[in-house]
């Protein structure tokens, strides 16, 4: 993009509307995260591409509806684990987005007892819980608990505009404007690793 700096005037980044671009940026000493464009579509896609390409783990989490999240892990390009806290509201099987604490310990070196307490199938209809660990920012029937998840996994929510090495890009994806974007052909890293929203 030609700049990286948002005008909040036009409420853009580089003549390119906020809600349309999205953010590269470092989430760890050996991830990096790209915060998808509002209403994005290719998160597990792209999430399972990379993987596939970099024979390295990614990770993508997906919010619906400010309701509930969920994250989809990839190894190996192959969908290893899913969760989503109200799977009922995306038309899941709730055996199917259960979450394996066991598989994202292997993958990101943290004790299972660190991440378990956050897979649990909420229902929809509950309105306040509690914090799963005293130092989270939210309360686990928020959406945005999947940041303090993140956090018990070593990666870190980007903060657009504000992380250093962040950058702003623009995904244009097939089904917004009905045409596919030039493909470059570009070597990926060595053990790359990312995660996706």
């Amino acid at each position: 993009m030609p700049s990286q700096q948002r005008d909040a005037r036009t409420a853009s980044i580089g003549s390119v509307r906020d809600y349309q671009c999205s953010y590269l940026a470092p989430a760890a000493a050996e991830w990096s995260s790209v915060l998808l464009h509002h209403d994005a579509l290719i998160g597990d896609q792209l999430a399972g591409e990379l993987s596939r390409l970099t024979s390295a783990p990614s990770i993508a989490f997906s919010e619906y509806d400010q309701t509930t999240w969920g994250y989809t892990l990839f190894v190996d390009g192959e969908a290893l684990d899913s969760f989503w806290s109200i799977p009922e509201i995306v038309e899941e099987d709730a055996a199917a987005v259960r979450g394996t604490p066991a598989a994202l310990s292997r993958v990101f070196g943290v004790p299972e007892s660190d991440v378990a307490p956050y897979l649990q199938h909420l229902s929809p209809d509950l309105s306040e819980t509690s914090k799963v660990f005293p130092d989270d920012e939210f309360e686990l029937s928020d959406h945005w608990v999947r940041v303090d998840f993140m956090r018990r996994l070593g990666i870190l929510y980007p903060d657009p505009g504000k992380t250093a090495g962040g950058r702003y890009l623009q995904i244009i994806e097939p089904h917004a404007s009905g045409t596919t974007p030039q493909e470059k052909t570009v070597s990926p890293p060595k053990k790359a690793r990312w995660k996706f929203w």
